[in-house]
């Protein structure tokens, strides 16, 4: 019987309860269901994602090649070295399982210090199934102001949603 106080006697001599109560009851059930299905983890798929693409960015004014590699779920599984021009970009559409998995992203510019080393999803990513990477090496956009000098940060990686770009295609049938 739930949420029912009862005047069974106890050792104290007070009421004595009987089962769960109505808020316990909706505590045990509430819980999973609040980590599971808000946070992104559990059943629904959102902790993995189908990664279409990586699309990598050079905001520098020199040309740069690229070592990339993506692994799924800890296993290297595709590996590249691309060249990508100033102020251009350069897309690598999915050569890697089309499953739904975990990613771990590394760019590095060979003859430099910008690199990127990323896990996808980052735990907060709630959108459809598919995604692709975006790469952003010496992005302007992340320029700071540091004691009167221009401070750069080296790179930055992020999902994008899949229909936002070029790797749409890439999204394997259900």
């Amino acid at each position: 019987m739930i949420g029912r106080e009862t005047d069974l006697p106890s050792d104290d001599g007070g009421r004595q309860s009987r089962g769960l109560t109505r808020r316990a009851a909706l505590g045990a059930l509430a819980a999973p269901m609040a980590v599971g299905g808000c946070l992104g983890f559990g059943g629904d798929g959102r902790d993995t994602v189908v990664l279409t693409g990586v699309q990598l960015y050079n905001w520098t004014d020199e040309a740069i090649e690229v070592d990339l590699t993506v692994s799924i779920d800890g296993s290297e599984a595709f590996e590249t070295t691309v060249a990508v021009a100033a102020d251009d970009t350069t897309g690598i559409p999915r050569d890697w399982s089309g499953e739904p998995a975990t990613y771990r992203l590394q760019a590095d510019a060979v003859d430099g210090s910008l690199g990127v080393d990323a896990e996808l999803p980052d735990g907060g990513w709630r959108r459809g199934r598919c995604a692709w990477a975006e790469v952003d090496f010496g992005s302007d956009r992340e320029a700071r102001e540091v004691g009167g000098e221009t401070d750069t940060p080296s790179a930055g990686a992020r999902l994008r949603e899949d229909d936002e770009g070029p790797f749409e295609d890439e999204c394997p049938a259900e």
